[in-house]
């Protein structure tokens, strides 16, 4: 009778589990990163989502849910993609340049589903109400970016949460600033396997203060550098190994510039492949199409 009722217990708790349970992906590797750098971004993950949906469309055959969850400071906005068809599903995250948003993707992420793969594309911090400035030229700015990796991390546990996610096979797309933050999400967020990091800059320290001089911002910039330099990429690119990068470039691009990209590539851990596109910062039809290529080798979809 006892081993019955316990039978009857566990059966109820995995069906209350549903989508807030947290399923790990299967063998991630352990991180590499040095503690200093890797404590930054600790976090609590068993924290509920609330998950909160407003409503779901049909697009070209996947079903987009626009829906609302609990963030590490304040809820967050996000498009959810859905493929049709029987799950379990690879996933991407997709993650703009700033100042975009989850509409940035949204056409990308409707012919991902088409084969197969489904997304979750999250408002950036800047990006919900209440608007503000991506940057401030302070050393608080800092605070911004690790709060945005983390809500990254928290996204792959929505997504690993989810019936229809195969969490074994996950993948993020990064344009810009997405890109140069990209690079630190890889290093800390181990279940995820492939990464297309676009137009990343290798030092955002660096690049950071030479666009507030720019724009004339007030303060010591010299502090505000060192004061950004635990966030550059340079120091995160040679620890996403075993897990996989493709590197996109313009050729025209000025930020980053070709030599700033060669230090992405060179820096970067592999399994890498790093391809040059002609045009400037937002590259082309060609590498959007050599990307969902990409994703859909490594996601493992026909």
């Amino acid at each position: 009778m006892r081993r019955a009722l316990l039978l009857v217990c566990v059966l109820v708790l995995a069906g209350c589990g549903g989508k807030e349970a947290s399923r790990e992906a299967a063998d991630a590797p352990a991180a590499t990163l040095p503690a200093e750098f890797l404590d930054l971004y600790e976090y609590d993950s068993s924290a509920p989502f609330d998950v909160q949906e407003e409503k779901a469309e049909e697009k070209d055959g996947a079903t987009v849910h626009t829906i609302s969850y609990a963030g590490p400071a304040d809820r967050i906005t996000a498009f959810l993609v859905i493929p049709a068809g029987d799950g379990p599903f690879p996933a991407v995250l997709f993650m703009p340049g700033a100042p975009g948003a989850r509409y940035t993707f949204f056409t990308e992420s409707i012919e991902l589903a088409k084969h197969g793969i489904a997304s979750l594309s999250p408002d950036p911090p800047y990006a919900r109400p209440p608007i503000k400035d991506v940057v401030e030229f302070t050393p608080s700015d800092r605070d911004g970016i690790v709060q945005e990796v983390v809500e990254m991390r928290r996204a792959i546990d929505l997504l690993v949460s989810r019936e229809e996610i195969d969490p074994s096979r996950l993948g993020y797309v990064g344009f810009s600033w997405g890109g140069s933050l990209g690079a630190i999400f890889a290093a800390v967020e181990r279940r995820v396997g492939a990464f297309v990091l676009m137009s990343a800059i290798p030092r955002l320290s660096a690049d950071m203060r030479q666009l507030g001089e720019e724009r004339g911002a007030t303060g010591d910039l010299s502090r505000y550098e060192e004061s950004m330099k635990p966030i550059d990429a340079v120091n995160y690119l040679p620890h996403i190994a075993p897990n996989a990068l493709f590197l996109q470039f313009g050729q025209e691009d000025t930020r980053p510039s070709p030599t700033d990209g060669r230090e992405v590539e060179t820096t970067a851990s592999a399994p890498k492949k790093a391809l040059w596109y002609e045009g400037g910062h937002e590259l082309n039809s060609q590498a959007r199409a050599e990307r969902e290529k990409w994703l859909a080798q490594r996601l493992k979809v026909g």
